[in-house]
């Protein structure tokens, strides 16, 4: 892999960025503004309604927060839209950043939901390694991004977007470390699976089989639409370095990709309320949404009481 001599800084630290890069930054910065909405939405509903209680419902409850946390990071580039001489942020000062929101993020979370988990735990110890991995996710990038920061010289500059701060070495930890988080990811889903279809085999209950086919294929939709996103981002990874492209051109995929990954990430709300109906009707109920239902009315005739028993007691309907 060649190693980029002439940084973006060199080339418009005094000038200014280009309008096409800008142009996708703000694009990247609006999409990942509506998925911190769309993913907000869905924990708010989880919290709200009662009938998205169950381990599956916390579990894509918590992967739209941590969506939400990741998707904040966008705004940090928003410097891009500044004067010439203040579009770029020191290297580490925007590894600690994001450093914070993570930590703020899994604290949060952590809070929130830890009485949550204890009941969970003590009622279905299948449960324990699905919640463990889901802890153990934000904090190996955590750790990551701690040993990122320290490889960073003092006077690099960059536009703070999350993958501008793994260069090198540490972009290959990176790509390592969401690798092992998608596995993960597909870990937890296969561990949901089991432990739906044991419930269903233990109880023979039709209709449990019914939700539990609802929320795999909803569980199957959404983890497709991850590994787009990280087949997407595979892709650039292996091809990108061995194009002949410059320092601008290189920063204009990079960038492009990443709206892209911010679609993925914002797409966890719609995929819900299309694909599965126990979430759609949640949004409805908590958000006070009005559905256009069309009522059949039955209209029954008088009928005298001779008519009645020339037809048995039958009144016929119209």
């Amino acid at each position: 892999m060649s190693i980029q001599k002439q940084t973006l800084f060199d080339v418009y630290g005094d000038k200014g960025l280009p309008a096409d890069l800008i142009t996708i930054n703000v694009i990247r910065i609006a999409i990942a503004t509506i998925g911190i909405f769309l993913n907000a939405s869905v924990v708010y509903v989880t919290v709200k309604c009662k009938t998205l209680k169950s381990p599956c419902h916390f579990l894509l409850a918590f992967e739209c927060f941590s969506n939400a946390v990741f998707q904040t990071h966008s705004w940090l580039s928003i410097t891009v839209i500044f004067n010439p001489g203040h579009q770029f942020i020191d290297m580490r000062f925007c590894c600690k950043q994001l450093i914070l929101i993570f930590i703020v993020g899994f604290t949060t979370s952590l809070q929130r939901h830890y009485s949550y988990l204890q009941r969970i735990v003590k009622r279905t110890f299948y449960l324990i390694p699905m919640i463990c991995t889901l802890f153990i996710c934000p904090a190996i990038i955590i750790w990551a991004i701690y040993q990122i920061v320290n490889t960073m010289p003092e006077t690099s500059q960059i536009i703070c977007a999350p993958h501008e701060c793994t260069v090198g070495w540490a972009g290959d930890l990176s790509y390592f470390i969401f690798s092992v988080i998608n596995f993960l990811t597909l870990v937890n889903y296969i561990i949901v699976w089991i432990a739906l279809k044991w419930h269903v085999n233990k109880n023979q209950n039709q209709a449990s089989f019914e939700w539990t086919h609802r929320i795999i294929k909803t569980l199957a939709v959404l983890m497709a639409f991850n590994l787009v996103g990280h087949s997407m981002n595979s892709i650039a990874r292996m091809t990108v370095p061995r194009l002949d492209l410059d320092i601008t051109q290189s920063t204009i995929v990079t960038h492009s990709l990443s709206c892209l990954t911010n679609f993925v990430m914002a797409s966890d709300g719609p995929i819900l309320y299309l694909s599965n109906q126990e979430y759609r009707q949640a949004f409805h109920k908590v958000f006070k949404i009005k559905t256009n239902s069309v009522a059949t009315a039955v209209t029954v005739k008088h009928i005298s009481k001779n008519n009645l028993n020339k037809n048995n007691g039958q009144i016929p309907v119209n």
